[in-house]
């Protein structure tokens, strides 16, 4: 996993840290980088844009249980839980309105009657 995208480590936080813990952790790290109160602290401002990200994630329940299951990596998706826990067909039907325009002639309009008369 990209160190960058740690983000338990970020709020300097346990795994299984509640929502009021990581709600504490992240004021606390906000108001130590936030960049308005360190001017003089060049990543400061970088400092809080991962606070923010990492908070952004682990506050939010289902980004939370995501980020648990595969991490930061985007190469561990895994897209067939996906279809299974949603309804394949919907799935399907999707796919077909978005290739349907692909494989499908474009529409000429006829000349109006008469013209080649």
């Amino acid at each position: 996993m990209d160190k960058d995208k740690e983000y338990y480590k970020i709020l300097e936080i346990e795994e299984d840290a509640s929502e009021e813990e990581i709600k504490l952790a992240y004021r606390r790290l906000a108001k130590k980088y936030h960049p308005d109160l360190n001017k003089t602290d060049p990543e400061a401002k970088e400092k809080f844009i991962k606070l923010h990200e990492a908070y952004d994630t682990l506050s939010d329940p289902q980004k939370r249980k995501f980020y648990d299951q595969v991490g930061y990596n985007p190469r561990n998706i895994d897209l067939s839980d996906m279809l299974w826990r949603n309804n394949p067909t919907r799935f399907r039907e999707i796919l077909r309105q978005m290739y349907s325009n692909y494989y499908r002639t474009p529409y000429v309009k006829p000349p109006p009657e008469g013209m080649y008369t």
